[in-house]
């Protein structure tokens, strides 16, 4: 016999009157003129779980921040809404009557379906492309699956796992990679620290920072949430963003070699400040691999210090005496050049649908 259907996917995590969704008919402008206007109305909507912009980290939160900036500095009006309480989400977004919606937060999939404007949703899960590691986030996926939403995909990789793990047709999947705000960093030709690399991020399983902490040379900052890191060593504790914006330029290079990302924000801010980057397999994605002063260590090496090591120096020393290269290259992923080149001709596909 055939074998039994597999079990339908898990319903939505969020409930509440659907009639709270529905705009009001006698105030609606509708979306026909949106093409023909320069300027749009456009809400972002957070996770809910800390300011926007962060008071500290919170990589999210800054993106959504500065892809607020870039459009505001466009001309658009733009509107954040950061709550985790459904019917509070639905009723700003009416209040606001947008031309359209993008949802950064993949847990509000139950959301998604009351909103009732031109939407579109980003993940920002670090395992999206390892299926393998989803673990509980497979109900999310479940409901990506069933609900078949828009979406922002931060890389083709993301894009390529949406349309064939999750069944999403390709007309509705965007990729719009992350951007950086170039001018918040310092720059300098002239490092105080080049004989070193900086492993930025927050220390824990997934960073797998303790693995290499053999290596003398490299540097760690970072909020620490991984008891077998030996913070004795090499350790510079957590950077503010101010401390991150003016001496992230001061070291040679930075390494990350996570073993799941999406778009590391991080990677472009290393760009900006003039550093190469190491990364794993996992940290590459929208970085062209064929620069000299990107170096990818493949996940069958992460293992051997002592080629990761020899890795690490050489992108270093190539990196420090290329700099101003490396400035002009993070320029393509300055928020102006996101915004225009990816991010509007997005929501213009969609609104126009």
């Amino acid at each position: 016999p055939p074998p039994p259907p597999p079990p339908p996917p898990p319903p939505p995590p969020f409930f509440f009157h659907p009639h709270a969704a529905i705009r009001d008919a006698q105030e609606s402008r509708g979306l026909g003129d949106v093409y023909k206007r320069q300027v749009m109305r456009i809400v972002l909507v957070g996770p809910g779980i800390m300011t926007i912009p962060p008071k500290g980290w919170g990589a999210v939160e800054i993106l959504i921040w500065d892809t607020y900036t870039a459009l505001k500095q466009l001309g658009h009006e733009v509107e954040i809404v950061n709550t985790r309480k459904p019917e509070e989400i639905i009723s700003k977004i009416n209040q606001f009557r947008p031309d359209f919606v993008h949802v950064h937060y993949d847990e509000f999939i139950g959301v998604y379906q009351y909103i009732q404007y031109p939407k579109a949703i980003t993940s920002h899960f670090g395992y999206l492309e390892r299926p393998e590691l989803y673990g509980s986030y497979v109900n999310i996926a479940q409901a990506f699956a069933q609900v078949r939403p828009n979406v922002f995909c931060l890389s083709r990789g993301i894009k390529v796992i949406y349309s064939s793990l999750m069944k999403i047709p390709e007309r509705q999947l965007f990729v719009t990679p992350n951007g950086v705000d170039l001018e918040s960093f310092r720059f300098t030709m002239a490092p105080e620290f080049p004989d070193r690399s900086i492993y930025l991020a927050k220390i824990d399983y997934r960073k797998r920072q303790h693995i290499f902490q053999s290596i003398d040379s490299l540097w760690y900052a970072g909020n620490n949430a991984d008891n077998r890191f030996d913070t004795e060593k090499n350790y510079l504790g957590e950077w503010s963003k101010d401390v991150l914006h003016d001496h992230l330029t001061e070291y040679g290079n930075l390494v990350l070699l996570s073993d799941g990302e999406a778009h590391p924000l991080v990677c472009m801010e290393a760009l900006a400040a003039g550093l190469g980057v190491v990364v794993s397999e996992w940290g590459s994605a929208n970085l062209d691999t064929s620069k000299d002063f990107i170096t990818v260590i493949p996940e069958s090496k992460v293992n051997d210090i002592e080629f990761v090591e020899k890795s690490i120096v050489e992108n270093r020393e190539y990196s420090v005496s290329h700099r101003e290269k490396i400035r002009e290259y993070a320029k393509q992923f300055d928020w102006m050049n996101i915004v225009q080149n990816y991010y509007i001709p997005s929501v213009k596909e969609i609104v126009g649908k």
